[in-house]
């Protein structure tokens, strides 16, 4: 089955500002490792959600307006796919180090980075997918002149 291609790994990569992929085809965002294959997968899983959102899209390249907010949706979603699994890593990863009297934190900095980044493209995939499937057509209605009108009532 055919899904258009709305977003790819590399634009993932450069937006999320990740480096990589390293001997292991790892990506690191937010100083946290990701595996190529799990971006690719978010990459894969946004693509396969815009495509069933609007199948009559054909990805890029197409004429219709709704392409470049498809595309931006997309990215956005695959981006928020590879946040929330970083998170989980850096969850595991324990940021809070303890040296007897040492107390090293570096999870608020890294925290607080992500949670922006995370909201951030919340916020931008809602509008995005909002200008994909929000499309309203103005017409005129044929029968507008036999639907009741009521006076109103005016009180004195």
């Amino acid at each position: 089955m055919f899904h258009p291609s709305f977003t790819s790994l590399s634009e993932v990569v450069s937006h999320l500002n990740a480096t990589g992929p390293d001997d292991n085809s790892n990506y690191t965002v937010y100083g946290l490792t990701v595996s190529e294959g799990t971006m690719q997968a978010h990459v894969d899983h946004a693509n396969k959600y815009l495509a069933s959102l609007v199948p009559s899209l054909t990805g890029p390249g197409s004429t219709d307006p709704r392409e470049s907010s498809a595309e931006l949706a997309a990215l956005d979603i695959a981006c928020l796919g590879v946040l929330v699994t970083v998170v989980g890593g850096s969850l595991v990863g324990a940021y809070d180090y303890v040296l007897g009297d040492l107390r090293v934190t570096r999870g608020t900095p890294y925290a607080f980075a992500i949670k922006t980044a995370i909201d951030g493209y919340s916020r931008s995939a809602a509008a995005n997918l909002q200008n994909v499937t929000a499309v309203a057509k103005i017409k005129t209605a044929n029968l507008a002149s036999q639907v009741p009108q009521r006076r109103p009532l005016i009180i004195d």
